[in-house]
């Protein structure tokens, strides 16, 4: 919650608030997808005398505020929701809640507008549609101009409108080498200008097809080429295999004068590209010529060609595409420079520490087997400690071309069990702590072939945080919340489930055969994963991994055998999380056949347990508030929970094989009331997780369907002390 004298700023919280007073439940809800409150739903299970809501409209059909616990001040209307602010009626003496959206705003234009729900908190709101109800344009969002940008349909990519959109340009939606912008091509029975006639007077040959027609480049500057009806002539050397790859031929005519060099980029938003130099036209490109394309993430893409120092003369370039759509080239005239000579891990680059490193990777040699993955070659380079110091090693991408990595590694180098550490993204950055005297190799790579600056910085030697490695890792309390910290963290630990990310280790030891559940919360903004792992932790160790970009990221096993284990945390951007080890004696799985409501209702035992049923066969007898209304609803299960004591529960549906509803209600009498905050539903994967806090009493948890679906479910129960 939000106090109300708080700035709007969204945070996730990663602890658990405090309670007072008997009616009185704080908790954390994992739901990915939630629907919006129904005003029949406001105030189910708040505990309060009743609830109320402002007129709706069918803009925000959605309760103003809804009411909670007792009060007598605004200190004690602390729900654990970070958009709700909560104050204290001074009438009711009940704390009532308001929702504030601008709190849940990620800054995104096109996934929606955030909405703060009651109750559940920040959810996803719908994404943003620019569908205007016309089938003859294509609608996209922008996220750049933030705004809807609308394309006129064109199936196959020509330029020219669909003929059942617009009459009179384009007469085959089929052939991207057909339209009313295209040139009538000589002798090949097709009417490619779309004028009614075949093989007219003015038709031509397909432009920069053949030696005998190239695209002559003899400045620097922008050229646009239109490969509409090239075909393959000469041979596809590393272009990507294709039916329809098509080959252009470019000529670039350097003068005489000073030496230089001369960087051509070709990029294209559909399709791939390859380019290769050529000793001759005509002939087949030599291998070490090519340069095969790369993806950028906005989905274009590239391929680069730099010709270093070559002498004045004509030098023919084979062009690759495997569509009709426009390539933009942009050829630049840069100072002259050598091949690079460090493209092995035999001619590696001598660094210097502190002085960075202006790296074109244009021009890339062998490849490295890393565990941070990229599309074309390494350059090499080195640096010798006379002593035990910390390094620090960053490349930074200049460009938009493509996201540089590095790969720290041994003096063996090429091995892959020589890779110390490896990093990606914009700013690829690896970082180790009193790394031993000796002499290391760095591959440096990327996504595409961009420009990097690369950087090696060496201070005193300081000791590595325990959890930075799996030799060292600190124990694990069984069932306690940690705080986990990625700070001066690398990814080097082998056993992993994010090769990428900034990694941590912990201990954890079973004494039995054991169930566990491990949990990590990542703050807002970050994603990361979580896995179970034999104590080695090498490559082979892993046994259990949570699924990429969900949060809180959880993982299970059932009867894992009594011993050592280690537990791997590991985070996108290295912030803050909480990690949760929840073990009890294995127990073998129930079934639940019955418990279809309060007749026959299955009691969960004090240590939790896995339980497995099926609500297709049962009738839909409970609401919730965080259901789709449908009209016939969704059968649904009780299962009846009892605590002696406060105790924290965490409630987990993955493996169910359809859309989960979790509902945690209160009262002596089944099927009790629904709890504020306790309704989690799940689209998808995941299923619906619960991690909460409970005071003691009866309470029975509704496993059910969003939105009428229905199936066979699983729920895993722990209990811990808070």
């Amino acid at each position: 919650m939000r106090r109300p004298w708080l700035a709007a700023t969204f945070s996730g919280s990663l602890g658990l608030g405090l309670c007072l007073g008997a009616s009185c439940v704080d908790a954390f809800v994992s739901s990915p997808f939630a629907a919006p409150a129904r005003e029949s739903d406001a105030g189910l299970g708040s505990g309060a005398p009743d609830a109320a809501t402002s007129e709706l409209d069918d803009e925000d059909p959605r309760p103003e505020f809804v009411f909670g616990a007792p009060c007598v001040d605004d200190a004690q209307c602390d729900d654990g929701i970070e958009c709700t602010i909560g104050v204290c009626d001074p009438e009711r003496r009940v704390c009532r809640y308001s929702a504030d959206d601008a709190s849940c705003d990620d800054g995104v234009f096109c996934n929606g507008s955030e909405r703060c729900e009651l109750r559940m908190g920040c959810r996803p709101g719908p994404p943003t549609t620019c569908s205007d109800a016309t089938p003859c344009t294509i609608d996209v969002c922008d996220e750049a101009t933030r705004s809807c940008l609308r394309r006129p349909r064109d199936m196959d990519g020509d330029g020219d409108v669909d003929a059942n959109c617009e009459t009179g340009r384009d007469c085959n939606d089929l052939n991207p080498d057909v339209s009313s912008q295209a040139p009538e091509l000589c002798g090949d029975g097709v009417d490619g200008d779309c004028d009614g006639e075949v093989d007219e007077a003015d038709c031509q040959l397909p432009r920069f097809d053949t030696c005998d027609d190239p695209l002559v480049l003899s400045a620097a500057g922008s050229y646009v080429l239109e490969p509409v009806g090239a075909q393959l002539n000469y041979g596809a050397g590393c272009a990507p295999a294709a039916p329809n790859l098509r080959e252009l031929v470019l000529e670039l005519r350097v003068p005489a004068g000073p030496a230089r060099d001369y960087d051509l980029l070709a990029r294209t938003p559909l399709g791939e590209l390859a380019l290769a130099t050529i000793a001759g036209c005509g002939g087949e490109p030599a291998e070490e010529s090519c340069r095969p394309g790369s993806f950028l993430s906005t989905g274009e893409s590239v391929s680069r060609l730099r010709l270093r120092s070559p002498a004045p003369g004509a030098y023919s370039i084979y062009l690759w595409t495997t569509t009709a759509t426009p390539v933009q080239l942009e050829l630049a005239e840069l100072p002259a420079s050598a091949e690079p000579s460090n493209q092995s891990c035999q001619t590696t680059q001598e660094l210097t520490a502190g002085e960075a490193v202006t790296v074109s990777l244009a021009s890339t040699g062998e490849p490295l087997e890393s565990r941070c993955g990229t599309q074309i070659g390494d350059l090499y380079y080195s640096f010798t400690l006379a002593q035990p110091s910390d390094v620090r090693l960053s490349a930074q991408a200049l460009d938009q071309l493509g996201l540089p990595r590095i790969s720290l590694r041994n003096q063996s180098c090429a091995e892959p069990e020589a890779e110390l550490s490896c990093s990606q993204g914009a700013v690829a950055l690896v970082r180790h702590h009193s790394l031993p005297a000796g002499t290391y190799s760095a591959g440096l790579s990327s996504s595409a072939p961009g420009d990097v600056e690369l950087l090696l910085e060496l201070s005193p030697p300081t000791a590595a945080p325990d959890t930075d490695r799996c030799e060292t890792a600190p124990e694990l309390l069984a069932n306690r919340t940690s705080q986990a910290t990625f700070v001066d963290h690398i990814a080097d630990i082998d056993a992993n489930c994010a090769p990428a990310f900034s990694d941590a280790a912990w201990a954890l030891e079973l004494t039995e055969t054991s169930d566990v559940l491990l949990t990590a919360r990542f703050s807002p903004g970050d994603v990361g994963a979580i896995g179970l792992m034999e104590e080695a932790c090498g490559v082979a160790d892993v046994r259990a991994c949570s699924r990429g970009g969900i949060n809180p990221a959880r993982v299970s096993e059932q009867g894992v055998p009594a011993g050592r284990y280690r537990v791997v945390l590991e985070s996108a951007r290295g912030l803050p999380a909480t990690l949760t080890a929840a073990v009890r004696p294995a127990r073998a799985r129930t079934l639940v056949p019955t418990s279809d409501d309060c007749i026959g209702i299955l009691t969960i035992p004090e240590d939790g347990g896995f339980f497995q049923g099926n609500t297709q066969n049962h009738d839909n007898d409970f609401s919730a508030s965080c259901d789709f209304a449908t009209p016939a609803g969704s059968p649904d299960q009780l299962l009846r929970l009892v605590l002696d004591r406060p105790r924290r529960v965490l409630l987990d549906m993955r493996g169910s094989n359809f859309d989960t509803l979790l509902n945690v209600r209160q009262g002596a009498e089944c099927p009790g009331q629904e709890l504020a905050g306790m309704c989690a539903v799940a689209v998808g994967e995941d299923q619906s997780y619960l991690d909460v806090q409970l005071p003691a009493g009866e309470y029975f948890l509704q496993l059910d369907g969003y939105a009428g679906s229905f199936g066979a479910w699983f729920l895993d129960v722990f209990l811990m002390d808070p």
